[in-house]
């Protein structure tokens, strides 16, 4: 679990979340686009987080993600912070398991979570203009 300004090491978390007795691996990785709604063009992203509450939450993700899927091998979550340009990777979830579909699913609960759960903001900027993302919404708690 880790929130950091470097470039997220994907080929690192597929390795790392290997183990002997899972068939299944899935690493989601959410990239910047060239575009948002009603802003094309865009060119860049800023995340901002509130440090100090992002790791404890992405604990309790992988803690709820385990109880949901005990099966599960290890879990991988990693966001950036700082400046990005298009195409970089910004959020990491790798996870596995014995069978694909817990893998799939843990996957795709875990990066849905996090992006109700973390404290994490994204400033675009796009052609004729600069704001905050207009997909924010309230933060939930884990589970909720």
């Amino acid at each position: 679990m880790s929130l950091t300004p470097s470039v997220l090491p994907v080929a690192a978390a597929a390795e790392w979340v290997g183990r002997p007795w899972c068939g299944a691996q899935v690493v989601f990785t959410g990239t910047v686009r060239d575009h948002a709604e009603g802003r094309p063009g865009v060119s860049s992203l800023e995340y901002e987080a509130y440090e100090r509450e992002v790791v404890p939450r992405l604990v309790l993700l992988a803690t709820e993600a385990r109880r949901r899927w005990p099966s599960l091998g290890r879990i991988a979550l990693w966001h950036r912070t700082g400046l990005m340009g298009v195409g970089e990777v910004s959020v990491l979830v790798a996870v596995s398991a014995p069978h694909r579909g817990d893998a799939f699913d843990a996957a795709r609960w875990a990066i849905d979570t996090l992006k109700a759960t973390i404290p994490i903001w994204k400033h675009e900027t796009w052609e004729g203009g600069a704001d905050w993302g207009t997909g924010a919404r309230r933060i939930t708690e884990v589970g909720s």
